[in-house]
């Protein structure tokens, strides 16, 4: 009645009593509240991670918790002291870290008890030390490998370095920590190593200096020659060594003393030389190894002596020889000379070294040798004189190509030799052109002959002979030839037949001459065909022009030139025709409409063509009236048929051909149209009957027809029943007439006409009745008067 117990309460919960006195109405008490805080949950830590000692900060955030952050407590304290931001609900920043430390958030739900959230570890890692390299050193490039060792470092090498690359790029051995062997250098170059400690920042070592001197390289010798003993020195010249030249030497002391120059580093000057002797520089390239270059070899030739030359004699130019003699030199023949051009030109046999054979002499000339022993000066011997009678010289005569039947050029022969005759003798290898096989003296003009059909060529050799003080000398022959071309010919071309706007087959001119070139040239004396009225060469395929009605033949004329070397010789022409037919045509034939079983008008087919055949082909679409399908020539009458309901329309195309010359020409179609009319026909009427004075019922005829127009005709045979005798159209209502005392039988018959396309086509009657019958009518019956009781009549 007082008390209530809340247990197991989660929520904040409102309570009241409902109190009753006796019978009055029920009342509630005032409420009481009970809040419910939620059990404290500590939450767990983001952000545990290492950092740089005393240099970053970084943030704690305490999430999954439940109630309000009390404290931030760390490790390093034992968890007693908060942390400077211990009224911080959320988050820690934790600066100035120089030691690994955990870090734990206090939390608190309302009433509840405190809960610790989970530890965040923060790692502090020490300040990176690139620390000093030791081993820089100078080595020689490509042999020899140095070691850098590192010392003095905080933390780890991660790799190592070196400038030749700006510092991009590490060397081959970037996982080792403390030590890099640098092999194969080839140029100085500084490294340095990269340290990292833990998460701390990048720090370079100090650069250690690598000095690569190259490998020495002797290199080559330039100047090892020949020179002539006692009288020369010679410069040899040092290049492409590596290095500095330490000493010269030579072979004469079996190179062991250096020559008197060994100071210097690239010439040596070998004077007074007496003996061939080889010569050697020794080469040093920083701490590389003494390298030695190649050889020169100074070679050392006797002075030379010129001797005596034997053999003076009086020889025919170009038929005899003669031999001079070297004897008494010292050295080989460098070359002969002669005196006719100023002793400047060696002879034909400048390699001989102690004979010379003087030939084709044209003129007294004095000889000498010129020798040389190895590099020494060249030596003149004695001189040798040689008289020379010329040999006989014709001049060339030009050759000539004539035409077949044309005249020669006269030749005439000449020489230039001076001072005694010249005679002139000549043969003729081909004596068809009309010259003799063999002669003397000049040749005569004469008629040149070919009847073949490519050039003649005929070689004549002239042979001079000069003759002075009882010696005749025979010089060498000349050769001109006389060629004769064939007359100019064309091979007949065909003559052709085309049609208008049709193409012409190419015409290729040929011939049966060869050994030169043909070329044609033609008129033609119809251009209106499409060809120009002159032109040379093949006449390439055109469109062929004729928009008359009648062939046009073109006459074409071709003229053959032979040319060969420049001379061009006209042969006889040929004539051809170019034949163009006009296209085929056919007059417009006209259209007809005719009735179903009449005769149709003859279709005959006509052209305004000539000057050949013109022929029809023909074809139908519509067979059924009639009519085959296809055919040729003219279209003879024929007996229409529709049996249907409606016109029938047929479509005849034609198609002329025009030929002439065994070339048919096809024209354009013409297109005309047959039209049957199917006869005309009348729904059957309905007959009637009707009485005396009664409106009849309108006759409205009908028809199955359509396509066309049908009109109806009729007749009555009994007027009296109030309808005329006869009509057009339909029967309107009317009063029927019978003043008889019988039936009246009134008989019409319609006749129905189909017209379409002008033509009218009438069909079978139909017939049908108006019956009008007598009014109803009673004679007149006698009253009577009878008694009560008594019978009628």
């Amino acid at each position: 009645t007082t008390t209530l117990i809340t247990t197991n309460l989660t929520t904040t919960t409102k309570y009241r009593a409902v109190v009753q006195s006796g019978v009055c109405a029920e009342t509630n008490s005032s409420d009481a509240i009970i809040s419910v805080d939620p059990i404290s949950i500590g939450g767990s830590i983001a952000g545990g991670t290492t950092v740089c000692s005393g240099t970053n900060s970084t943030t704690l955030t305490l999430s999954g918790y439940t109630g309000s952050i009390v404290k931030w407590q760390k490790s390093t304290d034992n968890w007693v002291t908060p942390v400077d931001v211990a009224n911080t609900t959320t988050t820690l920043i934790a600066t100035n870290l120089t030691t690994t430390t955990k870090y734990r958030a206090v939390v608190q739900s309302g009433v509840c008890a405190e809960t610790n959230s989970s530890d965040a570890t923060i790692s502090v890692d020490p300040v990176s030390v690139g620390g000093s390299i030791a081993g820089g050193t100078t080595v020689c490039s490509g042999t020899n490998s140095t070691t850098l060792t590192l010392s003095g470092n905080v933390g780890n090498v991660l790799k190592w370095q070196y400038s030749t690359n700006n510092w991009t790029s590490s060397t081959d051995v970037a996982n080792t920590t403390t030590t890099l062997i640098a092999t194969n250098l080839n140029t100085t170059t500084k490294y340095r190593a990269v340290v990292q400690s833990g998460v701390c920042s990048e720090t370079n070592s100090s650069d250690a200096t690598v000095t690569v001197d190259p490998v020495s390289v002797g290199g080559s010798i330039a100047g090892g020659i020949t020179v002539c003993s006692g009288t020369n020195s010679t410069t040899l010249t040092l290049s492409g060594h590596t290095g500095t030249v330490v000493k010269w030497q030579k072979s004469t002391d079996n190179w062991v003393t250096p020559v008197d120059v060994a100071n210097t580093t690239t010439t040596l000057v070998a004077t007074n030389l007496t003996a061939t002797t080889k010569y050697r520089a020794v080469v040093q390239s920083g701490v590389c190894a003494e390298t030695n270059s190649s050889d020169a070899t100074v070679t050392v030739d006797p002075v030379s002596v010129g001797g005596t030359v034997a053999g003076s004699a009086t020889v025919c130019s170009g038929t005899n020889s003669t031999t001079l003699t070297l004897s008494g030199n010292v050295g080989n023949v460098l070359k002969w000379q002669y005196s006719t051009n100023n002793w400047t030109s060696s002879t034909d046999v400048a390699n001989t070294t102690t004979t010379l054979i003087a030939t084709n002499l044209t003129t007294t000339t004095k000889y000498r040798a010129v020798v040389q022993s190895g590099v020494c000066s060249e030596t003149n011997s004695s001189d040798a004189a040689v008289e020379v009678n010329p040999l006989g010289q014709v001049n060339q005569s030009s050759s000539e190509v004539v035409c077949n039947n044309t005249s020669t050029t006269a030749v005439t022969f000449t020489t230039t030799n001076l001072g005694g005759i010249t005679t002139y003798a000549w043969t003729n290898d081909v004596t068809s052109i009309g010259l003799a096989a063999s002669g003397t003296g000049n040749i005569a003009s004469f008629t040149a002959s070919n009847t073949g059909t490519a050039p003649v060529v005929a070689t004549i050799t002239v042979t001079p002979t000069f003759t002075n003080g009882g010696t005749s000398c025979s010089g060498p022959s000349k050769t001109f030839t006389i060629t004769v071309n064939p007359t100019g010919e064309v091979i007949q071309p065909t003559s052709q037949v085309v049609c208008n706007n049709t193409s012409t087959t190419a015409v290729i001119f040929g011939t049966n001459n060869t050994g030169g070139t043909t070329t044609y040239a033609w008129t033609n004396d119809t251009p209106s065909i499409g060809l120009l009225a002159s032109g040379i060469g093949n006449i390439s395929s055109f469109t062929a022009t004729n928009t008359g009605t009648a062939p046009v033949i073109a006459t074409i004329v071709v003229t053959p030139t032979f040319t060969n070397n420049g001379v061009p010789c006209t042969g006889p022409t040929k004539t051809f025709t170019i034949t163009v037919n006009p296209t085929g045509e056919v007059i417009q034939p006209a259209s007809q409409v005719v009735c179903n079983n009449a005769a149709t008008t003859a279709v005959i087919f006509g052209t305004n063509n000539t000057g050949g055949t013109t022929t029809y082909a023909w074809t139908n679409d519509t067979p059924g009236i009639g009519l085959l399908a296809l055919g040729t020539g003219n279209i003879a009458s024929f007996t229409a048929v529709n049996t249907g309901t409606s016109p029938v329309v047929a479509t005849i195309v034609v198609t002329p051909t025009f030929t002439n010359g065994g070339v048919p020409c096809t024209g354009p179609t013409k297109t005309f149209t047959i039209t049957v009319n199917p006869k005309g026909e009348v729904i059957q009427p309905a007959s009637q009957v009707v009485c005396n004075s009664a409106s009849t019922t309108s006759v409205i005829f009908g028809t199955t027809n359509t396509g066309g127009t049908t009109t109806y005709a009729w007749t009555n045979d009994t007027p009296g029943i109030g309808l005329l005798a006869l009509g057009t159209g339909n029967i309107a209502s009317f009063t029927a007439v019978n003043t008889g005392t019988s039936p009246v039988v009134a008989t019409i018959v319609v006749t129905p006409t189909f017209t379409n396309g002008g033509v009218s086509c009438t069909g079978p009657t139909k017939t049908f009745t108006i019956t009008v019958n007598p009014t109803g009518e009673v004679i007149q019956p006698a009253s009577q008067v009878v008694c009560n009781n008594a019978a009628t009549t």
